[in-house]
C-alpha cells in the first residue's frame, strides 16, 4: 500500500481532500473515497457538488469503513456459524456449561476473529504467530482461531466485503482515517498496488486541545448538571422545546451516549406531543413483532406443537387455525422453510411486510432457508438460533419523519448541525470493552479499534461538535442508576480554563460562562407516575415466617419493604435460578480457602510462626479449591485469581499476626448455629439460623469473625454502630445462648483491593450499658423483637426506605420508590478486589 504525504486536518476535511485531489489532475471517475460511516456521505456529496460549482458531475465512488468490518454475505456467514455451533456443541469440555445462546455467541466471536486473522495474514503473516508465542494465557483460544482461519480461509474471505470496483478501475484511494485498522487490511487485500492518500481525521488526546478550545470557543456552548436520569431527561426535553420555539425549520440533533436517558427523553417528548426520528438503531429482538414470533417458537419448543396463533399486531387469535407441529431434528433451512410456509398459509406474510421489523423477520428466514449447513436442531435448538439471530440484526423504525433526530454520537462526525444536544457526558460513557477472547492490543491488531482508540474516537467526535456546531447543549447526570457518575475529565479541563478567565467564583462550582441553571418547571417523564408500593401485613400473624436466616436481618435493617417481599410474603418460589455471580463465587472461594488453610495450619508439622508456610498453604489451597470448580465457574472467577495471588502475602501476614500478637487460635469455621426471636404481640417466635465464618479462642475467650469484601472505611463505620449491621451481633447473642459462655468478641476480616485488615467492633456504649444490656447482641435482639412486633402487627403499611439498599435490592423494580432520593452511601467503594 503506497501512501501520499499525510495531511492532518482539523476542520472541513472533505473540502480539503477534494480540492487537493482536483489539483493533481487525477480523473475523479477513477478515485475511491473511503469515509468512516455512511452518515457522513450526505455531507461529502454536498462538498462534492460545491467543488463542481453545482454543475452536473459524476457521482463519487464511496466506500464506508464501518461496513468493511462486517460480514458481506450473511447467508454464507450464518452457514459457517451454524457449522461451528454444531462443532462446539460436541465439545462438552469447552462449552458444556454454556447455554445454547452463549454457544452461538462464542461461535460468532471466534469467526469474527478468524476473519480478521485472514486479513492480518495477508498484511503481516508473522503477527499472529508472534502473539501466540508471547501470550501463553490466550494460547488455547489463539490456536482455535488460527485453525478456523486456516480451515475456512476461502469461506471467510468470501464473507469479507468485496469492492464494487476492480483494481484496474481505481487509480487512487483517498482514505479519511479515524484510526480504524480494517481499511488498511482491506486495501492490502483488494488494491495492493493502488496509491492511498491517507487523511488522518482529528484525534484529540490530552488536555491541551480542550484548553485551547475553551480559549477559542466562548459562545453557543452550555452544560447543565442533572441530579439523575429523570432530571436529565427533563432538562434535555426543555432545551428541545426551547429550540423548537426559536425556528420552524432548523434540524435538531440529539447525540446519544446515555441510552437510558435517551429512552426517558423519548418518553418525555412523546408526552409533550413531540415526535422524534430515532436513528440510534434497535436490536430486532426488542421489537414487538419479534417478541410475538419468539412466543410462537417458544410454544413449539415447550409443548411440541402450536394449537393457536395470535395476530402479531392486534393480539387476536387467528380464526380457523389448526394444530401445527414439526417434530424431530432438522437443519436450519428446513426449519426456516417450514415457518415461511406456515406464515404464508395463514396469511401473515403480507401482514408482516407492513412492518419494518416484520420485513426483517421474513428476510432473515429467507436467508436462513438459503444457507447450506448440515447440523440439525430440535425446536429448542432452532429457538436458540433465532434468538441469537434477532440479537444481532438491527432495524430502524421508518414511520416517523421529524427534524429532531436521535442518533449515536459517532454518527455526528464529519456532519454539520445548527443545534446539537449531547445526552450523557460521564466518564463511563467513553469507556469501551475489547472483544471477550483477546487483550486490547491484539484486538486492535486484528482490526478491532480497542478500548483506547474507541475512546479517542468518541472524544474526537464530541470535540468536533463543540468546535464546529453553532449551538451545543450538554446534559450530564450526576447520578446514574443510583451511583455517582463522574463528569468527563476533558470537559473538566475545558471548564478550568473558563474558570480561570472568568473572575472569582464559588469553590467547587463550574464556570458560569457555560453552566446553565435548569428552570423550576417540571413535567413527568413517564405517561403516568408509578405509585409507591406499600403493603399491609396479613392478619393473625400470617406474614410471620417460621424461620429466617441471619443474613435476612440485614434486609430488615436496610429496608422493611425489601424484607417483607423477600422473607414474609408468598414470593414466587419458581423464580429462575441464574448462574452464580462473580461476587458469590469470589465469596465461596475465599471462605473455603481460608477455612482449609486454618485447619491445615493447626496440624502437626506446619509452623504457624512462619510467613513462608502460611503463604505456601494459602496458594496450595487456592489451587485445590479452584481446580474443583466446574469450567463455567472457573471462567467467571478467573479475573479474581490473579488478584488473590497478589493478596496472599497480606492475608498470610494478617492471619499470622492475629495468632502471634493477638493470641487467637483457630477453633472452627462455617459452624451452623440457631436461636429465636420472640414476638410478644404476635405471640410467635421466629427461628434464626446462620453460619459463622470463623471462630477463634484465646484463654477462655471466643471471637467471631466475618469475611467481608468491603472498603475498610465502611467496615469501621459498621463496627462503630453494629446495630446497622446485625449479622455479627446476632451471632454473638445466639452463640452465648447456644454455648452457655461469656460474650464473644466481634471482628470483620476485610479484603478490599490491595488492603487486608482486621476491624474490631467498638465496646458497648454507656447509654446501652445503663439500659441493662451487656453485649451488642442483647441490644440488637431487644430492638428487633420490638420493631418486628410492630412490623407484623399490620398497624402501619410496609413502605420502601430508600437508601443503600436501593443500589442492589433484587425487588427494586417491583418496589419503585418514586421520587424519593436514593442515597448511594459508600457503596461505590465496594468494588471487586483488584
Amino acid at each position: 500500500m503506497q501512501l501520499w504525504p499525510e495531511t492532518s486536518v482539523t476542520s472541513e476535511p472533505f473540502e480539503h481532500a477534494i480540492g487537493q485531489v482536483g489539483a493533481t489532475g487525477v480523473d475523479f471517475k477513477r478515485v475511491l473515497w473511503v469515509i468512516p460511516r455512511i452518515e457522513a456521505a450526505g455531507r461529502f456529496k454536498a462538498c462534492w457538488v460545491r467543488y463542481f460549482n453545482n454543475q452536473p458531475c459524476i457521482a463519487p465512488n464511496i466506500q464506508t469503513a464501518d461496513r468493511l468490518s462486517q460480514a458481506q454475505a450473511k447467508g454464507p456467514w450464518w452457514a459457517l456459524k451454524a457449522s461451528l455451533y454444531g462443532l462446539l456443541r460436541n465439545l462438552p469440555g469447552l462449552t458444556g456449561a454454556l447455554s445454547s445462546e452463549q454457544v452461538w455467541a462464542l461461535a460468532q466471536e471466534y469467526l469474527e476473529l478468524a476473519m480478521r486473522l485472514v486479513l492480518v495474514r495477508h498484511h503481516d503473516h508473522s503477527a499472529w504467530a508472534n502473539y501466540v508465542v508471547s501470550n501463553q494465557f490466550s494460547a488455547q483460544e489463539a490456536q482455535v482461531v488460527a485453525n478456523l482461519a486456516e480451515t475456512f480461509e476461502s469461506e471467510l474471505l468470501a464473507c469479507v466485503p468485496s469492492p464494487a470496483w476492480s483494481a484496474t478501475e481505481i487509480d487512487r484511494i483517498v482514505w479519511f482515517d479515524d484510526a480504524e485498522q480494517v481499511p488498511a487490511l482491506w486495501f492490502k487485500r483488494f488494491f495492493p498496488s493502488v496509491p492511498v492518500h491517507r487523511i488522518p481525521l482529528l484525534l484529540v488526546q490530552g488536555a491541551d486541545a480542550w484548553r485551547a478550545l475553551a480559549r477559542e470557543r466562548r459562545e453557543g456552548l452550555g452544560i447543565s448538571i442533572a441530579a439523575d436520569e429523570t432530571a436529565q431527561a427533563q432538562q434535555a426535553a426543555e432545551q428541545v422545546l426551547e429550540w423548537l420555539a426559536e425556528s420552524d425549520s432548523t434540524e435538531i440533533a440529539i447525540a446519544v451516549l446515555d441510552r437510558l436517558a435517551a429512552r426517558r427523553l423519548l418518553a418525555a417528548l412523546v408526552g409533550l406531543n413531540v415526535l422524534v426520528d430515532d436513528r440510534t438503531g434497535w436490536r430486532l429482538s426488542t421489537s414487538n413483532v419479534a417478541g410475538w414470533f419468539d412466543g410462537v417458537l417458544s410454544t413449539l419448543a415447550t409443548h411440541g406443537q402450536i394449537e393457536s396463533i395470535a395476530h402479531p399486531f392486534s393480539g387476536c387469535v387467528l380464526p380457523g387455525f389448526s394444530t401445527w407441529a414439526l417434530v424431530g431434528k432438522h437443519a436450519l433451512p428446513a426449519w426456516a422453510n417450514a415457518f415461511l410456509g406456515l406464515l404464508n398459509r395463514i396469511g401473515l406474510v403480507e401482514v408482516l411486510r407492513t412492518d419494518e421489523a416484520g420485513r426483517l423477520i421474513l428476510s432473515s428466514l429467507r436467508q436462513m432457508a438459503a444457507i447450506d449447513t448440515a447440523p440439525e436442531f430440535d425446536a429448542a435448538g432452532f429457538l436458540s438460533a433465532w434468538r441469537h439471530w434477532a440479537e444481532n440484526e438491527r432495524f430502524r423504525p421508518l414511520d416517523i419523519e421529524s427534524r429532531i433526530r436521535l442518533l449515536p454520537l459517532m454518527s455526528t462526525r464529519l456532519r454539520q448541525f445548527d443545534r446539537v444536544l449531547v445526552l450523557g457526558c460521564a466518564q463511563s460513557h467513553f469507556q469501551e470493552s475489547p472483544p471477550g477472547l483477546l487483550p486490547p492490543s491484539v484486538a486492535q491488531e486484528l482490526g478491532f479499534p480497542g478500548p483506547r482508540i474507541a475512546r479517542i474516537q468518541k472524544l474526537s467526535a464530541l470535540y468536533e461538535l463543540m468546535l464546529n456546531t453553532p449551538r451545543v447543549r450538554l446534559v450530564h447526570a450526576a447520578m446514574s442508576q443510583g451511583k455517582p457518575a463522574t463528569l468527563l475529565p476533558e470537559l473538566q479541563w475545558f471548564d478550568i480554563v473558563l474558570l480561570q478567565d472568568g473572575g472569582p467564583v464559588q469553590a467547587h462550582s463550574m464556570s458560569p460562562r457555560w453552566l446553565i441553571k435548569p428552570s423550576d418547571s417540571k413535567f413527568s417523564v413517564n405517561h403516568a407516575k408509578p405509585e409507591d408500593l406499600h403493603i399491609l401485613a396479613l392478619p393473625g400473624g400470617g406474614s410471620v415466617p417460621e424461620q429466617l436466616s441471619v443474613t435476612a436481618l440485614d434486609d430488615f435493617v436496610a429496608c422493611p419493604l425489601q424484607f417483607a417481599l423477600k422473607h414474609s410474603l408468598p414470593w414466587p418460589n419458581a423464580r429462575e435460578k441464574s448462574r452464580a455471580s462473580f461476587e458469590q463465587l469470589r465469596g465461596i472461594f475465599v471462605h473455603r480457602v481460608l477455612e482449609k488453610t486454618a485447619r491445615q495450619m493447626t496440624q502437626a508439622g506446619f509452623d504457624p510462626n512462619s510467613l513462608a508456610v502460611w503463604k505456601r498453604v494459602l496458594i496450595e489451597q487456592g489451587e485445590a479449591v479452584f481446580a474443583k470448580m466446574n469450567l463455567q465457574d472457573q471462567s467467571t472467577l478467573y479475573p479474581f485469581i490473579a488478584q488473590f495471588e497478589k493478596l496472599v502475602p497480606r492475608i498470610a501476614g494478617s492471619l499470622m499476626t492475629r495468632r502471634i500478637e493477638g493470641g487467637w487460635v483457630f477453633e472452627d469455621a462455617e459452624r451452623v448455629i440457631e436461636g429465636k426471636l420472640q414476638l410478644k404481640q404476635a405471640e410467635r417466635s421466629i427461628r434464626l439460623k446462620g453460619r459463622v465464618d470463623r471462630l477463634d479462642v484465646r484463654s477462655g475467650d471466643m471471637a467471631i469473625s466475618d469475611i467481608k469484601f468491603k472498603n475498610h472505611q465502611i467496615l469501621k463505620k459498621w463496627a462503630a454502630d453494629p446495630l446497622t449491621s446485625p449479622q455479627l451481633p446476632a451471632y454473638q447473642r445466639m452463640m452465648a445462648l447456644h454455648a452457655g459462655q461469656g460474650p464473644a468478641k466481634l471482628a470483620f476480616f476485610g479484603l478490599h483491593k490491595n488492603n487486608v485488615a482486621w476491624v474490631e467492633f467498638t465496646p458497648l456504649p454507656d447509654d446501652l450499658l445503663k439500659q441493662g444490656f451487656s453485649t451488642w447482641g442483647d441490644a440488637l435482639f431487644a430492638k428487633l423483637e420490638h420493631e418486628m412486633d410492630l412490623f407484623f402487627s399490620g398497624v402501619q403499611p410496609w413502605r420502601a426506605q430508600p437508601g443503600d439498599a436501593c443500589m442492589w435490592c433484587e425487588v427494586r423494580e417491583v418496589c419503585r420508590p418514586g421520587d424519593l432520593a436514593l442515597n448511594p452511601g459508600d457503596e461505590q467503594d465496594d468494588e471487586v478486589v483488584q
